[in-house]
């Protein structure tokens, strides 16, 4: 987390001078860390690199086409985000705005930024002053905070004299100055808070790496404070008393990850330890299972620490449609939930894909296809780039055209355009 806020703090520093371009660019590591809980794992993360590409592209503009590639929104836009809850963030001609679905756009010139979420509240900047406002422009909450991210769930994180909080959607604030919060969202009435524990005081180190002599930081037990994190609801009963350094994933499917010490376990609504604080890593619940790193290793265990996948491969990813990708002596495979190898793995691509449609994407050199699940090639690797099958359909693009394929591989739309995403609500957002 440290290391992609690093990452947004360069980015927006050296890439979006422009306030009114740029101001939402923290939202997006907001967003990046809430994006399991809805399905759409590294959504804003990507939308974010992608603005980083592209916005040194002057004449780069973005518009939507329909699920079979028919320009519905022309390319005007400076920069659309994907749709969500009806509304896609737009910069036009530095003016910042929404996009409704019918094609209706609204523009906010008074602002320096505006963004929405999935709320009806959108965020909105002015003279670096956050509040909230409605879509046709009316404030709803004072601009009044340092700093504050979208609404989510009803409740929105707000910063006031250097300091987080939550208000609801009247502007009220939920809880007393007294406890310690982040930014990070209330989910399910349930907010992390924060108590000093541990006391340690950074020291500098100069080390040399490469050549150049480079400062690090070091901890000794004296002087800095070390936070214990813990769960609070929204009318303040403590859910979770603070003794973890890390509350991570919140409750999904009624588990979380919490970490101490440098290790990672799962506990339930209880607050009681189901999977014991002595993995390397852990990932949220999906079909029943875990993804789990145990001596630099991955395999997958179940809700009662039973392995279901030895703990035996370099990396792993989740089963989609029953097969998993796995990563072993350094070659990518693929094993079945009864770890039996189905596709051996080889060095015969440098990139294989999870399967969509009964097909994954593969590259060899710099040229993608797709194979089946007896690793044949099913659709020549002649492209410069591929995207997963969704719904018997699937993006590529080869020579600068893009086109829209089946799972024969027959091209069913010509699109012509050299920037395209994946389909999400029956919209493309496209860029040229």
């Amino acid at each position: 987390m440290k290391k992609i806020f690093l990452l947004i703090l360069i980015i927006s520093t050296n890439v979006f001078g422009q306030k009114k371009v740029g101001n939402d660019i923290f939202k997006m590591e907001f967003l990046r860390t809430m994006t399991n809980l809805d399905g759409n794992s590294n959504d804003y993360y990507t939308d974010l690199v992608e603005r980083s590409m592209f916005s040194k592209k002057d004449s780069l503009k973005y518009g939507f086409l329909n699920s079979k590639g028919k320009e519905i929104i022309g390319p005007k836009y400076t920069y659309a985000s994907d749709f969500y809850n009806g509304k896609s963030n737009i910069i036009k001609d530095s003016i910042p705005g929404i996009l409704l679905e019918n094609g209706k756009e609204i523009l906010f010139p008074e602002y320096n930024a505006t963004y929405w979420y999935k709320g009806n509240l959108g965020i909105a900047i002015k003279e670096k002053k956050y509040g909230f406002i409605d879509t046709n422009g009316k404030i709803i909450i004072d601009l009044k905070y340092e700093d504050a991210f979208p609404f989510y769930q009803g409740y929105a994180s707000v910063k006031e004299n250097d300091t987080w909080n939550y208000i609801d959607e009247n502007g009220i604030k939920v809880f007393t100055d007294s406890l310690t919060f982040s930014y990070r969202p209330i989910i399910d009435n349930k907010a992390v808070f924060m108590i000093d524990s541990i006391k340690v005081e950074k020291n500098k180190s100069m080390i040399t790496e490469n050549g150049s002599r480079t400062f690090v930081e070091f901890l000794n037990k004296t002087g800095h404070i070390q936070l214990k994190e813990g769960l609070i609801d929204t009318n303040g009963k403590i859910i979770l008393n603070p003794i973890y350094d890390e509350i991570s994933g919140y409750y999904q499917n009624g588990y979380m990850r919490v970490r101490n010490n440098g290790k990672t376990g799962i506990i339930d609504e209880q607050g009681k330890v189901v999977i014991p604080i002595e993995y390397e890593d852990i990932s949220d619940l999906k079909d029943g299972l875990f993804l789990a790193k145990k001596s630099n290793k991955y395999g997958m265990i179940n809700t009662k620490e039973e392995i279901v996948i030895p703990f035996e491969y370099s990396k792993i990813r989740f089963f989609n449609e029953g097969l998993a990708l796995v990563i072993l002596n350094g070659k990518a495979g693929y094993i079945n939930k009864e770890n039996e190898m189905i596709i051996e793995p080889n060095y015969k691509f440098n990139f294989m894909g999870d399967f969509n449609n009964g097909l994954a994407a593969v590259r060899k050199g710099d040229k993608y296809g797709y194979i089946n699940n007896k690793n044949e090639i099913i659709i020549p690797i002649i492209y410069d780039s591929a995207l997963p099958f969704k719904e018997n359909k699937a993006i590529v693009k080869k020579d600068g055209i893009s086109f829209i394929i089946n799972t024969n591989g027959e091209e069913i739309k010509n699109i012509s355009e050299p920037y395209l995403w994946l389909d999400r609500d029956n919209l493309i957002r496209f860029a040229k």
